[in-house]
């Protein structure tokens, strides 16, 4: 029983020196908030701009059995680097000599207006085995030849069907597109004759035709003349309207008029620009330049400004032409009467889209 009492005592004394030695633990303190971390702004897209290729061409031809009439056709073009149709705008010119009820061909009551520009006045629907307007089945046929390259749109098989040479065996070109395509393919391939480069990020496409009319009747000595001059030119714009790139041309088939009425067609029926050297400007340019160097020089100073600063330049009579004298920087490399230039630049911005 002693023994007993001994042992608990001693366990009682060294579990009172265990309490003793044990030192109380530190109150904890608490962890300090933790900031919450700036948010990062993500990174602003890198705007990248591409470069295109603006092109404009036409194909012309004449009737001179029974009328005066000239057709032409325009196409502006805009490819990818690869090569590839991103924008097309073509329209016609289909230009004819009134006459008078003797049945003399006279100039008055031309009427200038392109087949766009006619719309519904043009009268297609009635004849067209899908109803549509010629407007709207040229807005088809852009919209099928865009994605594609040129050599497939001008490689497309033809086949003749009601007189014309049609694209039936495109389906879905066929569907809103009835109409013989040959020129509008012809007129296409000649628009790489005729090409700038450009940089954008995004751009419109405009193409703008002015068209006129005169008549020189015969006389005893020499033949007369019916006049259908054409000049059109092609834009690319910015969303504000600001030119990034233009290209230019004209065309001047000229058709002989004979004393008996009759009619003579001009065999060359090339464009200017087409034409280069041909043409013949540099003997009697006060600068030496040929109409086509002339026109590019146009071209690049249109680059950069608007509508409204081209409808500003004042045109000066010098030499028998209205010219932009005052305008130095565009003087200096385009002698030429700029007129219906300006004006069909003008147009082409106007119908940008």
């Amino acid at each position: 029983m002693k023994k007993l009492l001994a042992m608990l005592l001693a366990l009682v004394m060294v579990l009172s020196l265990a309490a003793c030695g044990t030192e109380p633990e530190a109150p904890v303190e608490p962890e300090a908030p933790v900031e919450p971390e700036t948010p990062v702004e993500p990174e602003e897209p890198e705007v990248t701009e591409a470069t295109y290729t603006l092109g404009l061409g036409t194909v012309v031809s004449q009737t001179v059995e029974g009328k005066a009439q000239v057709d032409a056709t325009f196409a502006s073009v805009v490819l990818d680097a690869e090569g590839t149709i991103v924008a097309i705008d073509l329209d016609v010119a289909q230009s004819k000599c009134p006459t008078t009820e003797a049945g003399a061909y006279t100039a008055e009551g031309f009427d200038n207006r392109t087949k766009t520009e006619k719309g519904p006045d043009y009268g297609m629907t009635v004849a067209s085995p899908i109803g549509a307007e010629w407007d709207a089945q040229m807005a088809a046929f852009e919209a099928w030849a865009i994605g594609k390259t040129v050599d497939y749109v001008t490689g497309v098989e033809l086949v003749e069907h009601n007189g014309h040479n049609v694209a039936m065996n495109e389906a879905d070109l066929y569907a809103g597109c009835t109409m013989d395509i040959t020129a509008f393919q012809a007129a296409l391939a000649d628009a790489l004759n005729n090409t700038v480069e450009f940089t954008a990020d995004s751009f419109k496409l405009g193409l703008g035709v002015v068209t006129s009319c005169t008549v020189a009747e015969a006389t005893a000595d020499a033949a007369g003349s019916i006049q259908m001059y054409t000049d059109y030119a092609a834009v690319v714009t910015a969303e504000d309207g600001t030119i990034l790139a233009a290209r230019l041309d004209a065309i001047q088939p000229k058709i002989g008029l004979n004393s008996d009425n009759t009619l003579t067609a001009q065999e060359d029926l090339r464009s200017k620009y087409t034409k280069k050297e041909d043409y013949g400007m540099t003997v009697a340019s006060p600068i030496g330049a040929e109409w086509y160097t002339q026109a590019d020089a146009y071209c690049a100073y249109v680059v950069g400004k608007v509508a409204a600063d081209l409808e500003a330049i004042e045109l000066v009579e010098h030499n028998g032409h209205m010219v932009a004298l005052n305008e130095a920087d565009l003087y200096a490399g385009c002698t030429m009467q700029v007129g219906s230039y300006i004006e069909a630049t003008v147009k082409a911005v106007g119908y940008a889209d």
